[in-house]
């Protein structure tokens, strides 16, 4: 499937395919940047506002692909979407604080669950969440995966601080 197989479902999504979808897993396909940036922009457009559930897990996405997430996300394109997985990427700390950015404008309210586990992230990329989930934006979530990570008891205990009720896996 690939970038070029995103792309191609990405144009569709953009004109009109599938407008009430709700769950989208494409995890496992070998997506990267060039792809997710794709998708980000039908999301953008307006294409998967029902989205509740986007799985990208197990693929090759990076910071510039969770950057174009990001962005798509800061439009309130995705405000419905609960359940994000991005587990087994390549994401580090430029895509977080992008994200964070994002989830700070109140562009995911919706959401309840964030799965991030074997990624890039270090302290600096939890910390930047940590600030989102301190401004009150993620007050629905409850759970957060991070495993696997390089982070430590700084961040862990900075985004345990500012989020009491989000359950670290």
């Amino acid at each position: 499937f690939g970038d070029a197989g995103l792309v191609a479902l990405a144009d569709a999504f953009a004109h009109g395919a599938l407008p009430c979808l709700q769950m989208l897993n494409l995890g496992g396909n070998r997506i990267g940047n060039a792809g997710l940036t794709a998708l980000a922009s039908a999301c953008a457009s307006g294409a998967l506002a029902s989205l509740t559930l986007l799985g990208l897990m197990h693929s090759q996405i990076g910071d510039v692909g969770m950057a174009s997430l990001s962005e798509a996300c800061a439009t309130g394109a995705l405000g419905n979407l609960t359940n994000l997985y991005l587990n087994q990427n390549r994401i580090g700390n430029a895509g977080m604080e992008a994200f964070s950015t994002a989830v700070t404008s109140g562009a995911l309210g919706s959401l309840q669950q964030l799965f991030l586990q074997r990624n890039l992230i270090c302290n600096i990329g939890l910390m930047a969440l940590a600030d989102a989930c301190a401004s009150g934006a993620l007050a629905r979530m409850k759970k957060i995966g991070l495993s696997g990570n390089s982070i430590g008891c700084a961040g862990i205990e900075a985004f345990s601080s500012a989020c009491p009720g989000i359950r670290i896996s």
